[in-house]
């Protein structure tokens, strides 16, 4: 896991638990917004992540129960490989 899965996870994760645009993640975080994106959708192939796409509108993600896992050392990132 990179350090820009971490800030992406952290940002959308508890205690909070955010559903945001790509744009609204790499705003928040300092990562490019083409980096965040290519990060998104790494996390959501692995599950971290969820994405909610209305059709017509832009996509917006949350994390998933497997990231809060991960967030709260209950899973290693590791054992995601």
């Amino acid at each position: 896991m990179k350090a820009a899965d971490q800030a992406i996870l952290q940002l959308l994760g508890p205690p909070k638990s955010l559903e945001l645009t790509p744009s609204n993640i790499a705003r928040n975080t300092g990562l490019s917004r083409g980096y965040t994106s290519s990060r998104l959708s790494v996390l959501v192939d692995q599950g971290l992540v969820e994405v909610d796409e209305e059709e017509g509108s832009h996509p917006f993600y949350s994390v998933s129960d497997l990231g809060k896992g991960v967030l709260d050392g209950e899973i290693s990132p590791q054992d995601l490989m």
